[in-house]
């Protein structure tokens, strides 16, 4: 029995120096050595894929040779850790792939484009120029492509991104189309602005890029408002080449004016008002001078303003004119507009349909309500009192005014009100006031703090959202790097949340807040 343990025992002692001598398993060259093996190789990368890159990188010729060898997508994913001078010439030759065999591709564009890697931009173009079948999976190595050329930010990537944007939904994923628009707003090159303003009016498969066009326009900034301008005046031979093709004049007229003076309007194109106010004595189409004023209400210039004015006061100007006029004035924060839009809310009946209606006075109601201050309170509540046509409208407009009487000048007292007061119309005027206090050093911090992620918000607050972003691109300007990062935060968890309805739209008002802001230079 004595002799048999012994025997048990050696044999044991003989298993553990075998084992040994297989190698550390925490030492990478361990792992290294079984990369050979067809047996012990799974088990051999995820081993590796467990240490840190430092410590991994003594493995790194064995995992060369092992996918120089076998040209396996899983292989390459092991050494996209690794993005360095041994690695990259191998991503850059995966590049080459074809519609039956892009796996490859698609990990090597993601590499390259984490190492920045400016000697890749030849092959990443010509992989983004790869012309696929609309519904091939191997469009996603173009995606991958788009993606690290933005990242790696050279600007040869600008005329390819271009050619994406302007093809046609008949021709390619038009998927390609988005991501090419949102690189472009990435690398903001004043030479995409022609493919970006053609990129407005594009059409896809039920999908447009609007919005994507949008932001990269207001990123690129100054440069694009002469050739906006131009849009506005119908003076763009290609667009207009379009809107024939496409009969824009029974499909959606005014389309054209539409959008350019809301793009003006995103830019705060001061030098756009002599246009946009011109473009008002053209005959509207369909909603284009309700673009134009809304336009001048975020331009907000005394001429600006003045123009507003006028429509407003116009008695013969069309009713729908005058009400976006008042909508535009509040815009603009203008306290001149405030005895205007409370004599309207008080007489400004209009006839619709033969009948006399209130909708301009309710309207003025509701915007005066927005802009006014305490002073003003006393004589709209007397007014509001002996409404009979638009009790509803006129009560929910002294509840804002109530706001601003119980704050009057004091931004904390306002800063509670949109922080915790549950009715979002009551909250709305907090954060309107405290745009429009002038207070930057105060009011962006308790802005920025107001903001909530959209996935927790009711959809009854989205103009609250709305209000606190417009807030902030009047008392922010590139200076405020707390702005940078905070609308920065904000827009990555929202694009978790963009299946949300309303919410899409929420995330591209963000984004185009902060654009206006970083192209908004200090004031001396």
């Amino acid at each position: 029995m004595r002799k048999a343990s012994f025997m048990v025992i050696g044999a044991l002692a003989a298993g553990l120096v075998v084992s040994g001598c297989e190698g550390d398993p925490n030492d990478p060259r361990t792992w290294a050595r079984k990369l050979k093996s067809v047996r012990d190789q799974k088990e051999a990368l995820d081993q590796l894929a467990k240490m840190s890159v430092d410590r991994a990188q003594k493995a790194l010729p064995e995992m060369i040779a092992l996918y120089k060898e076998t040209k396996k997508p899983d292989h390459l994913e092991a050494l996209s850790r690794f993005l360095n001078d041994q690695t990259k010439p191998l991503f850059i030759e995966a590049l080459d792939f074809t519609e039956d065999d892009f796996d490859r591709a698609v990990i090597a564009a993601g590499a390259l484009g984490e190492m920045k890697a400016t000697d890749a931009v030849p092959q990443l173009i010509k992989a983004v120029e790869h012309q696929l079948p609309i519904k091939s999976r191997a469009n996603t190595v173009r995606l991958a492509a788009i993606r690290a050329l933005v990242k790696i930010g050279d600007k040869q990537a600008v005329p390819p991104l271009m050619k994406i944007l302007t093809t046609s939904a008949d021709e390619q994923d038009f998927l390609l189309n988005q991501k090419a628009a949102l690189g472009l707003a990435e690398l903001r090159d004043p030479q995409s602005i022609p493919a970006l303003i053609k990129g407005l009016f594009m059409t896809g498969r039920g999908t447009q890029v609007f919005q994507e066009c949008r932001l990269a326009l207001v990123r690129i900034g100054d440069p694009a408002v002469d050739p906006l301008i131009n849009l506005l005046n119908e003076k763009n031979a290609e667009i207009a080449e379009m809107a024939r093709n496409l009969d824009f004049d029974k499909t959606s007229p005014g389309i054209v004016p539409f959008k350019a003076a809301y793009l003006l309007g995103d830019l705060r194109a001061a030098r756009a008002v002599p246009a946009l106010a011109a473009r008002l004595k053209v005959p509207a189409k369909s909603g284009e001078h309700k673009a134009i004023l809304i336009g001048l209400g975020f331009i907000g210039t005394p001429q600006a303003v003045k123009v507003l004015l006028d429509v407003l006061t116009d008695k013969k100007a069309e009713a729908t004119d005058r009400q976006a006029a008042e909508d535009g004035i509040y815009l603009s924060g203008d306290k001149r507009a405030v005895p205007i839009l409370l004599d309207t809310a008080k007489n400004g009946y209009v006839v619709v349909g033969g009948v006399k209606a209130s909708d301009l006075r309710a309207n003025a109601a509701i915007d005066l309500a927005r802009i006014a201050g305490k002073e003003t309170y006393e004589a709209f509540k007397a007014l509001a009192d002996k409404e009979k046509d638009a009790q509803g409208i006129f009560g929910e407009a002294l509840d804002r005014m109530q706001v601003a009487k119980d704050c009057d000048k004091d931004i904390d007292c306002y800063a509670k009100v949109l922080n915790t007061d549950p009715s979002w119309t009551r909250a709305e005027k907090a954060a309107f006031a405290i745009g429009f206090s002038g207070n930057a050093a105060k009011g962006v911090p308790i802005l920025l703090n107001a903001l909530k992620p959209v996935a927790s918000l009711s959809q009854l607050r989205y103009p609250v959202h709305q209000a606190i972003l417009q807030s902030l691109t009047k008392l922010a300007d590139a200076s405020c790097k707390m702005c940078e990062e905070k609308l920065l935060k904000q827009i990555e968890r929202d694009e978790q949340a963009v299946r949300l309805p309303g919410a899409r739209d929420l995330l591209g008002e963000t984004r185009v807040a902060l654009a206006v802001i970083q192209n908004k230079k200090k004031a001396n």
